[in-house]
């Protein structure tokens, strides 16, 4: 069965569970009075804490609980706790945890044999799994010969056609990036990817052909460099900064 349809099931079985919740809370079958409003909104944030477990998201994961314990604050008798201080309190669990397992935490795929970083949306497509040509959604063309990947508070992966590359440009806030450039080629002798990086991590993949000059500017990170070149290709530069994460440059 395909994802897509396997979410519209989940999501539908949870719009009729609101429908019998409701229909049980005004024939008073529980002990304590919801309203449709409660009811609603238990059944959205269940659902997507239970999408976002699947789907391994710290992210949605611990703010569906906030906003539970804020609608269920009366049974719960936290009403002392003001919404504020339970989303601040989610915001920085939320950073604590990433911090500690951004690396567990995110989802394994293996793709004919070979283990890839990716996110299950990227699964949610029609198209073929091949191990050249995997995640090639792309928040703008990817045969440019500039190309700019933004995110924030999110994992993405991007994968490059362009056969006239001069730059990639990289600015990512709290979350995870993989760009593969096996498939790419240089317009000239060098292809600079400039990275703006802050509580994030970033994965490059390059031809076994490229070399690398490494000027990025790191801070409570690194960079790891994952095979070794034959040194008879174009020139990898890597340029900008990263704050409190990590960036490989894996040979493929």
């Amino acid at each position: 069965m395909k994802r897509r349809n396997i979410k519209r099931i989940f999501w539908g079985i949870s719009l009729l569970a609101a429908a019998i919740f409701l229909v049980m809370d005004q024939l008073h079958m529980f002990s304590f009075h919801l309203g449709f409003a409660s009811i609603f909104w238990t059944v959205i944030f269940a659902a997507t804490l239970i999408e976002s477990l699947v789907n391994k998201s710290i992210f949605g994961s611990v703010f569906s609980v906030a906003f539970l314990l804020i609608v269920y604050a009366k049974p719960l008798r936290i009403t002392r706790i003001v919404p504020w201080t339970i989303l601040l309190a989610a915001f920085l669990i939320w950073i604590g945890l990433y911090l500690l397992f951004k690396r567990s935490w995110g989802p394994t795929i293996y793709v004919n044999n070979k283990k890839i970083k990716g996110n299950w949306s990227d699964l949610g497509n029609n198209k073929k799994f091949h191990a050249e040509h995997v995640f090639s959604e792309s928040d703008g063309s990817t045969d440019d010969e500039n190309i700019v990947i933004s995110q924030k508070f999110s994992d993405v992966s991007r994968y490059i056609r362009s056969q006239n590359l001069r730059t990639v440009n990289i600015n990512s806030s709290m979350g995870e990036v993989n760009v593969y450039l096996d498939a790419a080629k240089a317009a000239g002798d060098t292809v600079t990817v400039d990275i703006n990086a802050s509580m994030s991590d970033v994965a490059l993949y390059i031809p076994l052909s490229w070399r690398i000059d490494d000027q990025l500017k790191t801070g409570l990170g690194g960079v790891e460099i994952n095979g070794s070149s034959t040194g008879d290709g174009p020139t990898l530069v890597l340029t900008g900064h990263s704050n409190l994460g990590d960036v490989e440059v894996n040979y493929v």
